[in-house]
């Protein structure tokens, strides 16, 4: 079935079981409302808080036409996974994306993610006050705009820390290739 194709890429692309899909609720989209015809065939990411669903972000999978990430047209940048801000703890990480966010926080990191460098609004800051240490988790991958990412936001969180990927990685295939506890090691967290 469709949700197949969901589960497929989730395992072989980016190393989640089929539960961890489930847990994020992340979707596919086989029947898409009239006027939103261009998402049909696509991964839906919810941006969940403790009110529900806040938005959709959706995402081609495999290779295609047209940009890999689509958002719902007017809905303005939010934070991804923002009930990690809710998570008691001392520090807290910042990706660049929403699998990334997940990686993180499945490995131990309650982890926030941002869709982009564009997608970074100053009053997110806010967010982070009262943290011991928010970690700016920068992809060193192909994409090239992972430190241009990271000091962006580094340049308006008082206890921001860089921490960039080894090269050719983003965390979610950093992980994948060392195991959560490299993370961990990476940061300095003790579990």
């Amino acid at each position: 079935g469709q949700m197949g194709r969901r589960d497929r890429y989730v395992t072989r692309t980016r190393g989640r079981s089929v539960d961890k899909a489930e847990s994020c609720r992340l979707g596919y989209v086989e029947s898409p409302l009239p006027g939103h015809e261009v998402m049909r065939g696509m991964l839906a990411v919810p941006y969940l808080t403790r009110a529900g669903v806040m938005t959709l972000r959706f995402r081609r999978l495999g290779d295609g036409d047209g940009p890999k990430y689509r958002s719902v047209p007017g809905d303005p940048p939010r934070i991804y996974n923002a009930n990690s801000l809710l998570i008691p703890s001392d520090h807290i990480a910042i990706c660049e994306g929403e699998f990334d966010a997940i990686a993180a926080t499945l490995a131990g990191v309650p982890a926030v993610g941002i869709a982009g460098v564009s997608a970074w609004k100053d009053y997110f800051a806010r967010c982070f006050k009262g943290y011991r240490a928010v970690y700016i988790l920068a992809d060193q991958d192909d994409k090239g705009q992972g430190m241009e990412f990271a000091e962006k936001v580094a340049e308006q969180i008082k206890n921001a820390r860089i921490s960039p990927m080894p090269a050719g990685h983003d965390v979610n295939s950093f992980v994948l290739a060392n195991g959560p506890e490299a993370l961990l090691d990476q940061l300095e967290i003790k579990k």
